[in-house]
Parts: structure tokens; C-alpha cells; sequence
């Protein structure tokens, strides 16, 4: 049976209701828009009573939250990027998890955004392969 030693969350999906700070101030910015992704929670969630950003499978760590606080959690490394409109979404989820009591790290992009490991001439995408691998390496040996 395989066990999951460790999560890989780089720049996770995640959104709400509310609108947050970088969602806002960062309008325009590449890759990932405000019209984007409600364009995708639209498409993707099934019409009906509950069926909103709040969702616990879109906000997880929100209004609708799953206590986790008791369950076996791999450690899990969480990616942002401050040019990213879901910036605080994953900021919040890290934060979620570490309340939780969860093996979190945090690593921060703040000069990049969205997606921004797929471009393999910026110096950021390198090293964020450097920082997954270590990552690896540190939860495959506990």
C-alpha cells in the first residue's frame, strides 16, 4: 500500500465569495484573471444550494472549513507568487493548515505570478525545482 509522505501545492486553486485583497488589487495581471477563474468555478460546480465559491472543495479553509485538526495529514509544502490573484487564497490555506496543526512550509514568489515555474528562463522556475527536491528528500527520510 502507498502512503502519502508529503504534498506538493504550488500555487493551489483555491477561492471564496468574498473578494480579497489581491484579487482585487491585481487586476490584469497574466496568466490567471478574476474573469478566468469565476469562468471556472461557474463551468465546474454543479448548479444548486451550496453549489458557491464557499464550497469546502473551493474554499477549504473557509466558512465551510473540514476540521482536519484530528486527522493524519502529510506534510505539505504550499507555493505562492505575489503577483498572483489567488495569493491570499493560499496564504489563508497555509495559515489554515499550520492552525491545524500540520507540518506546513511556505514558500514565497513575491516578484512572480501565476504559473510562473512553466517559463524555464527566469531564474524563479529553477529554484523552485531545487526547493521541491529538497522537499522530497526531507519527507522521504522521516
Amino acid at each position: 500500500m502507498a502512503i502519502v509522505t508529503g504534498v506538493v501545492a504550488i500555487q493551489p486553486f483555491f477561492g471564496g465569495e468574498e473578494r480579497t485583497d489581491s484579487e482585487i488589487r491585481l487586476v490584469g495581471t497574466p496568466i490567471v484573471s478574476i474573469k478566468r477563474a469565476d469562468w471556472l468555478w461557474n463551468a465546474f460546480l454543479p448548479q444548486g444550494e451550496g453549489f458557491n465559491r464557499d464550497h469546502p472543495i473551493i474554499n477549504v479553509s473557509g466558512p465551510k472549513a473540514v476540521d482536519i485538526s484530528k486527522l493524519e495529514f502529510p506534510a505539505t509544502m504550499v507555493v505562492v507568487a505575489g503577483f498572483d490573484i489567488l495569493h491570499d487564497w493560499q496564504k489563508r490555506y497555509y495559515e489554515w493548515l499550520k492552525k491545524s496543526g500540520k507540518q506546513v512550509y511556505l514558500f514565497e514568489y513575491p516578484n512572480m505570478f501565476h504559473a510562473f515555474y512553466i517559463f524555464p528562463n527566469l531564474p524563479e522556475s529553477a529554484q523552485l525545482i531545487g526547493q521541491v527536491k529538497d522537499f522530497i528528500h526531507k519527507v522521504s527520510s522521516n
